[in-house]
C-alpha cells in the first residue's frame, strides 16, 4: 500500500530515488572492494594507481548519491506530503457538512498530521533501506567470489534469521493499526475536554468520568504501544544476535569446512562487518514501513471517502454577485442521526417563504429544530424530501454554491477566524467604523486583514462575528441566538437600533431568538414564526416587558 502510494504520487521521481539509492549501495560496495584490494596489494608493494582512481571514483559517487538521498529526496518527500495535505483539505472544504460530521475530526487530524509524518519517515527509510539492500547484494557476490562456503553459510544464517523475523512480524501490522485507532480515541477525549471545558468545570462528576475514561483510553494506547515496541525491540535483538552468529560462522565454521587462505578469511570477515550496519538498517526499516503501510491505507480510505462525499461542483469565486427576490421552502423534510441522541432528529414538513428585504424572527423551545432549519435554509444540509428554490430555480448540487453565496451567518456554534478570510476589501475606515459600532474600539484592531487579538469575552467575540458577517456584504443574514451572550445594554442596542438600521438598509434577516420581551418590537419591522417539533406552528405571542438581567 505504501509503495503503491509513492509510485502514484512521485511518478518518475520514485524510480529516480530508487536508482540513486542503488548507486549509493553499489558505490559503498565498490569502496569496500577497493580497500580490500589495496590492502592485499600493499603486502606485495604499493597499490596501483588504478585502485586509487577506482577508490576516489567510488567515493565521489557515494558522496553524490548520498547527498541526493539526504538533501534532494527531502524536497521531493515534502512536496509529496504537501500535495497529499492540499488534496485532502481540498476534499474537506468541498464536502457537505452532514457527511463531514459523520467522519469526525480525529480521523482528519490524524491523516493530516500523524499519517503524513509516518509517510515522511518511511520514505527516508525506504531510500536508505534500498541502498543497504543493494550493498548487501554486491557484498554477497564479493563473498561468493572469495569463498563459496562462506557465501552458502552466510545465506543459510541470514535466511533462517529472515524467516524467524518475518514469522514474528505477521501480527505487527494489526497491532500498529490498533495503536493508530487508539490514538484517534485519545484525541477525541482531549477534544471533549477542551471543547467542553465549561461543562466539565461545572460538573465534578462529569469531570471525574471524563478523566477516568481518558485514563482508560490512554492506558489502552500505552499498552498497545508497549507491546508493539517490545516486539520491535525483540526483533532487533534477534537480528543482532544472528549477525554475531554470522560472524562466528565465518571465523570458526568456514575454516573447518573448507580450505581458505588467511587473506580471504580476513576479507570475508571485513565484508560481513561492513554490511552489519546495512542489515540493521533494513531491520529497523521494516516496522517503519509497516507503520507507513497502515498510515497509507488509512489515508487512502479517508481520501476515497471524502472524494465520494465531495460536492460535484468545484469551489470557485462567483463571476457575478448572486441575487434573489424570493426563496421558497416547499414541503421540506430533513433528518439526521446525532450520536448523542437515541433516535434520529428531524424537521418537517416545513413550508417557508423569504422575500428580499424581509426580517423574520423564529422562536421555539430547545430542540424544536430552529438551528437545524437555519442550516437547511442556508444550503448546508440538503433536504431529504421537498425542495428549496430561489426565484423559481430549484437548489441542486449544480447551483448550491451560488445559492450559499447569498448568506452570511452567525450560528450558535460559530467559529471566529483570526483573519478576514473571504471578506471583500472594505472601504477605507469601514473596519474602524464597524468596531466603533459594536463598541470594540480599543478591544481589538485589524491590521493587514488580521485581528490583533481575539482574547475577548464571549459577547465581544460574538459581536466581532456579526461585524465580519456584515463586512461580507451578503444579501441574507442568519443569526442564531446572537443576543444570548450579550449584556443588557448590547442586547437592547441590537433589537432597538441595529436590527431596524439593517432592515432599513435593505438587508434580508432571519434570526432565532428567545428574547420574548422584544417580540413586540420585532413585529414592528418583521414577522414572526414559531417552531415546535420540527414544524412551524402559531405565531409568537409578545410577553410583557420585565426587568432584564445580564446573561
Amino acid at each position: 500500500m505504501f509503495l503503491n502510494l509513492l509510485r502514484q504520487e512521485m511518478g518518475g521521481s520514485f524510480y529516480q530515488l530508487l536508482i540513486m539509492a542503488g548507486l549509493a549501495g553499489l558505490s559503498n560496495a565498490a569502496v569496500l572492494a577497493t580497500v580490500n584490494a589495496a590492502a592485499q596489494a600493499s603486502k606485495n608493494g604499493k597499490p596501483g594507481a588504478a585502485l586509487g582512481v577506482l577508490f576516489v571514483s567510488s567515493l565521489l559517487l557515494f558522496m553524490v548519491t548520498g547527498r541526493y538521498l539526504l538533501l534532494g529526496a527531502v524536497g521531493q518527500i515534502e512536496a509529496l506530503i504537501h500535495r497529499l495535505r492540499l488534496r485532502l483539505i481540498g476534499y474537506v472544504r468541498q464536502s457537505e457538512l452532514l457527511k463531514l460530521e459523520e467522519i469526525g475530526r480525529p480521523q482528519i487530524y490524524a491523516a493530516i498530521v500523524e499519517q503524513t509524518d509516518a509517510l515522511r519517515q518511511a520514505t527516508s527509510s525506504l531510500a536508505f533501506a534500498t541502498q543497504g539492500a543493494i550493498l548487501i547484494v554486491f557484498v554477497a557476490l564479493y563473498i561468493a567470489w572469495m569463498s563459496l562456503t562462506a557465501f552458502a553459510l552466510s545465506a543459510a544464517v541470514i535466511g533462517l534469521a529472515s524467516a524467524i523475523y518475518f514469522i514474528r512480524s505477521r501480527d505487527l501490522a494489526g497491532r500498529l493499526k490498533a495503536a493508530a485507532e487508539s490514538n484517534d480515541r485519545l484525541f477525541q477525549r482531549v477534544t471533549d475536554l477542551l471543547d467542553g471545558f465549561k461543562e466539565v468545570r461545572l460538573n465534578s462528576s462529569r469531570s471525574t468520568d471524563l478523566y477516568d475514561d481518558f485514563v482508560e483510553v490512554s492506558r489502552m494506547a500505552a499498552n498497545l504501544r508497549i507491546r508493539t515496541q517490545a516486539e520491535t525491540f525483540k526483533r532487533l535483538l534477534l537480528s543482532q544476535t544472528f549477525m554475531y552468529v554470522l560472524l562466528g560462522v565465518i571465523v570458526f565454521v568456514v575454516p573447518a569446512l573448507s580450505t581458505v587462505s588467511e587473506g580471504a578469511l580476513s576479507k570475508t570477515t571485513m565484508a560481513v562487518l561492513f554490511v552489519i550496519g546495512a542489515c540493521f538498517g533494513l531491520v529497523q526499516a521494516v516496522p517503519v514501513m509497516q507503520t507507513a503501510g497502515v498510515a497509507a491505507d488509512g489515508f487512502e480510505k479517508l481520501e476515497a471517502r471524502l472524494q465520494a462525499f465531495a460536492a460535484e461542483d468545484t469551489v470557485c469565486e462567483q463571476e457575478a454577485e448572486p441575487t434573489f427576490a424570493t426563496i421558497e421552502v416547499r414541503d421540506v423534510h430533513f433528518h439526521y442521526q446525532d450520536k448523542k441522541l437515541d433516535k434520529p432528529f428531524q424537521i418537517g414538513p416545513v413550508d417557508f417563504t423569504l422575500r428580499r428585504g424581509e426580517l423574520i424572527y423564529i422562536t421555539g423551545g430547545n430542540g424544536s429544530g430552529k438551528s437545524t432549519f437555519l442550516q437547511v435554509l442556508a444550503g448546508l444540509y440538503a433536504p431529504d424530501a421537498g425542495e428549496i428554490a430561489f426565484d423559481g430555480v430549484r437548489v441542486t448540487d449544480a447551483n448550491r454554491n451560488a445559492y450559499r453565496a447569498l448568506f452570511a451567518a452567525v450560528f450558535a456554534d460559530y467559529h471566529l477566524f483570526d483573519r478576514l478570510y473571504g471578506v471583500p476589501e472594505p472601504p477605507d475606515g469601514e473596519v474602524e467604523r464597524q468596531l466603533a459600532r459594536f463598541q470594540l474600539t480599543g478591544k481589538t484592531a485589524v491590521t493587514d486583514g488580521e485581528f490583533d487579538t481575539l482574547n475577548l469575552s464571549t459577547g465581544q467575540r460574538k459581536r466581532i462575528a456579526l461585524m465580519v458577517s456584515l463586512l461580507e456584504r451578503r444579501q441574507i443574514l442568519l443569526l442564531d441566538e446572537w443576543a444570548a451572550e450579550q449584556d443588557p445594554e448590547s442586547r437592547r442596542r441590537f433589537y432597538d437600533e441595529l436590527l431596524p438600521e439593517l432592515h432599513r438598509a435593505g438587508l434580508t434577516i432571519v434570526l432565532v431568538t428567545h428574547d420574548d420581551r422584544y417580540i413586540g418590537r420585532l413585529d414592528q419591522i418583521g414577522r414572526g414564526l414559531r417552531m415546535q417539533d420540527g414544524r412551524f406552528v402559531a405565531k409568537p405571542v409578545p410577553r410583557e416587558e420585565t426587568e432584564e438581567t445580564a446573561s
